[in-house]
């Protein structure tokens, strides 16, 4: 009897252990996760855009104000789409097969952005910002102040390098 009290106990304990390192993971958030943005300006233009995202060997480029409010982004696959456009579209460009850049390194960033749908606080839970990576599809997930200045973002790797910690 004395054997059966001690092992109901120790399950007791193992419990307790449990449920409190699962309390633990519910706690984690989106700061937990996130990783150093690598900021553009609007009035960037697109060589400089490209520059940096190779310099930073990156595939998005969170767009800014001066003071660091988001503004939106700007992805390799963006910048792909619009060399692909102007190969179909302008004349010169598909007769002569030359002159990829000439209209579009002239472009700002401001004209090339796109509004991110998603954005998240340094408290959103990890299980919001897990689904809108993986339910919504999106690559990263910038991670807002609450002034809207951008300190952050949240990418499958990162999310993948906190739970791995974790």
């Amino acid at each position: 009897m004395m054997v059966l009290k001690k092992q109901i106990d120790l399950l007791r304990e193992q419990q307790s252990d449990f449920l409190s390192q699962e309390h633990e993971i519910k706690r984690l958030c989106a700061k937990d996760a996130m990783i150093r943005p690598v900021f553009i300006y609007q009035d960037d233009n697109a060589d400089k855009i490209i520059k940096k995202l190779k310099r930073e060997d990156t595939n998005v480029c969170i767009v800014v104000t001066d003071d660091k409010r988001f503004v939106g982004e700007i992805s390799d696959e963006d910048l792909i789409k619009l060399f692909l456009h102007q190969v179909k579209y302008e004349p010169l460009t598909k007769i002569l097969n030359v002159g990829y850049n000439r209209k579009f390194l002239y472009m700002k960033a401001k004209e090339l952005i796109n509004k991110h749908k998603s954005t998240v606080s340094p408290d959103a839970p990890i299980n919001k910002v897990i689904e809108l990576v993986y339910k919504e599809g999106f690559d990263y997930i910038p991670v807002l102040d609450k002034n809207k200045r951008v300190i952050g973002v949240v990418t499958p790797s990162s999310l993948i390098d906190l739970l791995q910690k974790n």
